[in-house]
C-alpha cells in the first residue's frame, strides 16, 4: 500500500504535469527536501518551457539538464532556425532550406521551391507587363474605379501632359481632377460602371500648367488585389482637332472650288482613311461621296493599284516618323466603278502641314486619264503590230524571245519556235502583183492563228517570213504543230493566187545563253527544208 504522504506527492506531480491551473506550492511535508525540490524545479522548467513553445514564444532560453529539457532545447533551436529561415524567405532570399525536421523538412522545402517558382513567374509577368505598358505609344494610366486615384502611368502620358514623376504621386494624384468638362467625367464613370469598358470617348483634359488637351479615351475595367481598377488609353487629338477647326474655317473658301472641280480633290490620314472627298468623285466612279467615304481601301482601288497605295503609305509614315519632308507622289491608279467597269486615274499626293510645321495629313488630286490610257495602249499596240498582217512585228517578237529565254534559263518551262517562209513568194508578186501578194500574207496569218494554240505568239519576222513562239513546248510537239500548219496552208486556196506552200524550220531551247542561238538553229532547219524541195518541215 502507498502511504498517505507518498500519495499526496504523486497527486502533486500529476497535477503539476497535467493541469496548468495547479498551485505551484508543494506539499508541506516535503517542501524542505532537496531531492524533491530539484525534481520539482525540473518539472516546472519543463512545464513552463513546453507552455512557452506551445504559445510560440522562442525568446526565453531553456535552462536545465536532462533528456527532456535537452529535447526541448533542441526543439526550441529548431523552431528558432525555422523562424529565421521563414523570415529570410519572406525577405526574398530563397537560398535557405530546412534539413532537421524529418518529413516536415521535405514538405517545407517543396513549398519553398514552388513559392520561389511562382514568385519568379510573377516577376517575369510583371516585367513583361511593365515593358508593354511603357512602350504603348498613347498615354496610358491605371486608376482606381472608386475615386480615380492614379496607380500607374507610362512615359507617353508624361510626354502628352508634360507632368513629371514628381507631379504624378502614385496613390494620391487623382486623374479625375484633369477633366475640364464635368459632364464628360460623369459620362466616363457611368459608361465604365454600366458596360465595364469605354471606347473612343472624346474628352477635354488639363495637362501641366492647365494646358488644354483633347483626347479619345478607351478604358477597360480590370481587377487588381480584389478591387476594380480602370486601364485607360488616351489618344491625344489636340492637333488634329485644331487642324479640323482651321479646315472648317477655310472650308467655305475652298468648298466652291473643290465641289465644282472636274478633278477629284481629297484628303486622307496616314491610316489610308479619307477625311474629305469632293463631289466630282460621283462623276468619275459613280459612287456618292458618302459611299466612297464608307469604302475600304480594297473597294477604292483595284488589286494592282492597292499595292502601290500600301507602299506609298509606308513611305509617308516612314518620312513623318523620321522628320523627313513628305515626298510628292505621282502615279497611275486603276479604280473600280459602280457599274462594274474600272477607270484609270492619275493621282498627285502631297503632305499637309500645320503652321508650326507638323504633318497633319495628305492632300490628293485625282484625274481621269482613261482617254490617255486608251491612246497609250493604242500607241503601244501599233508599236508592236505589223501594219499589213496585224500580227506581231519584229520588235514584239524580239521582246518575247528574250523573255522566254530568261524564263527557261531560270528553270521555268522550256519553249520552241517555228520559222516559216512562203515558197516562191517572189513568183506570186511577179505574176499577180504586190497587192495580191499582200493579200496572201494576210490570209496566211489568218491560217496560222486558226491552227496555233491560244498562248502561242505569231509575228512577221520579215518579208514573207514568219516566226511562231511556242511556250512550254517540246521539240517534237513543235514539229507536229509545224506539220499541221504546212498541211493547212497546202490545202487552202488563196484568193487569186490559188495554191501556196510554205517551208518550216523548228528548234527548241537547249540551255541557250541568248535567243539568237535558238533562232539560228531554226533558220538552219528552214534552209534545209528549202534545200530538200520546199513544202516540208525540218528540225534542228
Amino acid at each position: 500500500m502507498i502511504s498517505k504522504d507518498a500519495r499526496s506527492i504523486l497527486e502533486y506531480f500529476k497535477a503539476l504535469l497535467n493541469d496548468l491551473r495547479v498551485s505551484v506550492i508543494p506539499p508541506e511535508n516535503i517542501s524542505n527536501d532537496d531531492s524533491f525540490l530539484e525534481i520539482d524545479q525540473t518539472i516546472k522548467t519543463i512545464r513552463n518551457s513546453a507552455t512557452a513553445l506551445g504559445n510560440g514564444n522562442l525568446s526565453e532560453d531553456i535552462n536545465g539538464r536532462g533528456y527532456v529539457l535537452g529535447s526541448l532545447k533542441n526543439l526550441q533551436a529548431s523552431l528558432r532556425n525555422l523562424t529565421w529561415i521563414t523570415k529570410t524567405i519572406a525577405s526574398g532570399d530563397f537560398s535557405q532550406r530546412v534539413h532537421f525536421l524529418g518529413d516536415f523538412s521535405e514538405a517545407f522545402n517543396s513549398m519553398t521551391e514552388k513559392l520561389e517558382s511562382s514568385i519568379h513567374e510573377l516577376e517575369e509577368a510583371r516585367s513583361h507587363f511593365e515593358m508593354v505598358f511603357q512602350t504603348i505609344p498613347d498615354a496610358t494610366v491605371i486608376t482606381k474605379v472608386a475615386d480615380g486615384t492614379l496607380i500607374a502611368y507610362n512615359r507617353a502620358f508624361m510626354e502628352a501632359t508634360k507632368f513629371t514623376d514628381a507631379d504624378l504621386t502614385v496613390g494620391s494624384f487623382n486623374i479625375r481632377d484633369l477633366y475640364i468638362d464635368e459632364s464628360q467625367r460623369e459620362t466616363f464613370i457611368k459608361t465604365l460602371e454600366a458596360n465595364g469598358f469605354v471606347e473612343n470617348l472624346e474628352i477635354c483634359f488639363y495637362g501641366k500648367n492647365n494646358e488644354r488637351h483633347i483626347g479619345l479615351v478607351s478604358s477597360k475595367r480590370i481587377i487588381i488585389d480584389g478591387a476594380p481598377h480602370a486601364l485607360s488609353v488616351i489618344r491625344d487629338i489636340t492637333q488634329l482637332k485644331a487642324i479640323e477647326a482651321k479646315l472648317q474655317q477655310s472650308e467655305e473658301r475652298h468648298r466652291l472650288l473643290a465641289d465644282n472641280a472636274a478633278d477629284v480633290i481629297w484628303t486622307m490620314d496616314l491610316t489610308g482613311r479619307f477625311t474629305y472627298i469632293s463631289p466630282s468623285v460621283e462623276k468619275l466612279r459613280g459612287y456618292t461621296v458618302e459611299e466612297v467615304m464608307a469604302q475600304s481601301q480594297e473597294e477604292v482601288l483595284c488589286p494592282g493599284s492597292l499595292v502601290q497605295m500600301h507602299e506609298g503609305l509606308a513611305r509617308a509614315i516612314n518620312s513623318v516618323q523620321n522628320g523627313l519632308p513628305f515626298q510628292v507622289y505621282r502615279g497611275e491608279l486603276e479604280q473600280p466603278c459602280k457599274d462594274g467597269t474600272t477607270v484609270w486615274t492619275e493621282a498627285t499626293v502631297s503632305g499637309i502641314y500645320s503652321e508650326d510645321g507638323r504633318f497633319v495629313g495628305m492632300l490628293g488630286v485625282t484625274r481621269d486619264i482613261s482617254e490617255r490610257k486608251l491612246m497609250e495602249e493604242e500607241i503601244r499596240r501599233l508599236s508592236i503590230t505589223d501594219k499589213l498582217t496585224q500580227s506581231f512585228n519584229r520588235l514584239k517578237l524580239d521582246e518575247t524571245l528574250e523573255h522566254h529565254n530568261k524564263w527557261a534559263q531560270n528553270g521555268s518551262a522550256p519553249f520552241a519556235i517555228i520559222i516559216l517562209d512562203i515558197d516562191h513568194f517572189k513568183l506570186v508578186n511577179d505574176t499577180y502583183g504586190h497587192q495580191v501578194g499582200d493579200r496572201v500574207l494576210i490570209e496566211l496569218v489568218g491560217l496560222l492563228y486558226e491552227t496555233v494554240r491560244h498562248g502561242d505568239v505569231v509575228g512577221r519576222w520579215g518579208g514573207e517570213e514568219f516566226l511562231i513562239i511556242l511556250p512550254d513546248t517540246s521539240l517534237m510537239d513543235a514539229a507536229r504543230l509545224a506539220e499541221r500548219l504546212r498541211q493547212a496552208v497546202a490545202n487552202h486556196s488563196f484568193a487569186t493566187a490559188g495554191a501556196v506552200t510554205i517551208s518550216l524550220g523548228v528548234s527548241a531551247y537547249k540551255n541557250d545563253t541568248a535567243p539568237e542561238s535558238i533562232v539560228s538553229r531554226a533558220d538552219r532547219a528552214l534552209y534545209l527544208a528549202k534545200e530538200k524541195g520546199r513544202n516540208r518541215v525540218e528540225v534542228c
